[in-house]
């Protein structure tokens, strides 16, 4: 009896031939095949291949967050422990398991879509705003705790580091190295502790 294919099983092996090959290199004939459905029934779920990644795009966003969330807004830990280990986890993650080769759905979407589709580049520019502000909530925990210095404007430095880290990701993937997210976690624990 053959298994029952869900629309999040088509999501969810689209996010890992994107992550992997991009949108762009991603068909829908590759969709089907790694769920083992005929073509017609990703229709029955989609009407096209950009609805599609957007879903891609917001699955995989949603995840993120929830983790992000749970990892830095934590109270049981110090607001820049909780960042060290969002950093840490996520450079052992890309060093051990993606082998520096995965980067980020949503900084790959950009670079690939951002410019040239305006419903990515909404999408997108919407999901980073949704990271930003969780990333700006822990600093200001961590400016309330004397963590980090009141002086520095917290929603300044939840831009500085969703942009700067998603370049050290463009950077890891020329490298081959995790060294660039390495240097970006020094040098932003180097600034940020009070």
């Amino acid at each position: 009896m053959k298994r029952k294919i869900f629309r999040e099983d088509i999501i969810k092996a689209g996010k890992d031939l994107m992550f992997l090959n991009g949108y762009h290199a991603t068909g829908i004939k590759e969709i089907t095949e790694m769920v083992n459905i005929p073509k017609g029934s990703f229709y029955n779920h989609f009407r096209n291949k950009e609805e599609f990644g957007l879903e891609v795009l917001k699955y995989y966003c949603d995840n993120g967050i929830a983790y992000l969330k749970n990892v830095l807004l934590d109270t049981s830990r110090t607001p820049m422990t909780r960042l060290d280990a969002f950093y840490s986890g996520i450079i052992a993650y890309q060093k051990d398991i993606a082998k520096c080769k995965l980067g980020c759905i949503m900084g790959n979407f950009s670079q690939e879509l951002g410019d040239t589709n305006e419903r990515f580049r909404e999408a997108l520019d919407l999901e980073f705003n949704d990271y930003e502000a969780v990333f700006v909530e822990c600093i200001r925990q961590a400016q309330e705790t004397g963590e980090v210095s009141a002086n520095l404007d917290p929603n300044l430095v939840g831009s500085f580091l969703i942009n700067s880290w998603h370049g050290a990701i463009v950077r890891m993937k020329s490298t081959g190295t995790t060294k660039p997210l390495e240097d970006f976690k020094t040098f932003i624990f180097q600034q940020l502790k009070n």
